[in-house]
């Protein structure tokens, strides 16, 4: 009797390197995500005074144990939560870049610069637990493994190549002719299967995607949750990532179209409801001229505080806030000391996107301890 053999094939990824004028996105799909991207700036319009108010910092799904044993519980979960700050700090910084290159160069996409790009990177894997690797460029092979055992070699080797690779993506995206939509998802799969860092590319990659939207104007601000979707959609996109590499750039423009179009309506939907819950906030407060004024503050941002609030109503804060506290209308931020929130609205903010009917599990940052979960093989959607 003779043993079967355990050699597992490995494939290699090529990079997408698509022409200038390249499509990837077929028509319906394109269509149909325009149409969600433009019924959400609608939406954002109406409810929001600061479009990025719901780029919030999310928690990596899942753990590297192996990484992250030894760690107390407690001081786990404030590591996670400084991270998750810290990533959504870096993402703010890159879109408002963008819009700062948009006013100095009309008419021209923004696109980061290798050493650029090498910079964001560390922004956003700063004090990561689950990442130990330096933030950068790569220094050694990449091999990917989906967890059915399949395992994918990124043929861009580290070093020169990898920084070739990189200044060709940069050419092509400062240079391309296709339309917004498609340049957003064919940026993305070149950066994916050049697979630049040790970590985080997907997290890179999605990031640029929303501040490709951002320039285009097709997008008002950092308020879609791509990294929610791709979660629940891991396998599928993995799968047409690598058709991308194989040539077929229909396969990923159309997935890229669908996750647009999927998280710019449930974005849609939570814009509603916040209005919903702040307009029934102020109804309480009308004839309170201090407590209205601080209660819109919260179009702009999640949380309010005496000292934040100071310059930007034309009253004391601090009576207004005893107030609503006492009222139960606002309560103490659960993490930032002198901060106040409106407990469901931050809830909202912090639900990510989940599929239509699909209960949530748990919010972002109201989390008060770090769950953990079997480590997982890498896929390059991390």
């Amino acid at each position: 009797m003779t043993g079967r053999s355990t050699t597992v094939a490995v494939r290699r990824v090529l990079p997408v390197a698509p022409p200038l004028g390249a499509l990837a996105v077929p028509l319906a799909a394109r269509r149909e995500a325009l149409d969600a991207l433009a019924e959400l700036a609608i939406a954002a319009h109406a409810h929001l005074d600061d479009p990025d108010l719901f780029h919030r910092p999310r928690w990596r799904p899942k753990l590297h144990l192996r990484r992250v044993a030894g760690i107390e519980p407690a001081q786990l979960t404030e590591q996670l939560a400084a991270a998750a700050e810290n990533r959504s700090s870096a993402g703010l910084l890159a879109v408002h870049s963008v819009r700062a290159e948009l006013l100095e160069h009309p008419g021209r996409r923004p696109c980061f610069a290798p050493d650029a790009l090498a910079e964001l990177h560390g922004l956003l894997i700063a004090g990561d637990p689950n990442i130990t690797a330096p933030g950068g460029f790569r220094r050694a092979p990449m091999t990917v493994t989906w967890p059915d055992g399949q395992v994918f070699s990124i043929a861009t080797a580290a070093g020169a190549q990898l920084r070739e690779r990189i200044e060709d993506w940069h050419h092509w995206g400062t240079r391309t002719t296709a339309p917004p939509l498609d340049t957003a998802a064919l940026s993305m799969a070149a950066l994916l299967t050049i697979h630049p860092f040790p970590d985080a590319n997907g997290r890179t990659a999605r990031l640029l995607g929303q501040c490709d939207l951002v320039a285009a104007g097709l997008l008002p601000g950092l308020l879609l949750d791509l990294d929610a979707w791709v979660e629940e959609h891991r396998a599928e996109h993995d799968t047409a990532l690598v058709a991308a590499a194989d040539g077929d750039l229909m396969h990923w423009g159309a997935l890229f179209a669908r996750a647009v179009t999927d998280t710019a309506r449930h974005r849609t939907g939570t814009l509603a409801a916040h209005g919903r819950l702040l307009g029934a906030a102020l109804a309480q407060v009308a004839d309170d001229p201090a407590a209205v004024a601080v209660l819109g503050r919260l179009r702009a941002a999640p949380a309010v505080s005496a000292a934040w609030l100071r310059d930007r109503i034309a009253h004391e804060p601090q009576p207004a806030l005893e107030r609503l506290r006492a009222a139960g209308i606002l309560t103490d931020h659960p993490r930032l000391p002198g901060a106040l929130v409106h407990p469901q609205l931050l809830e909202l903010l912090d639900t990510p996107y989940r599929p239509e009917g699909v209960p949530v599990a748990g919010a972002g940052t109201g989390a008060s301890t770090a769950t953990s979960s079997t480590s997982k093989p890498s896929a390059f959607s991390r």
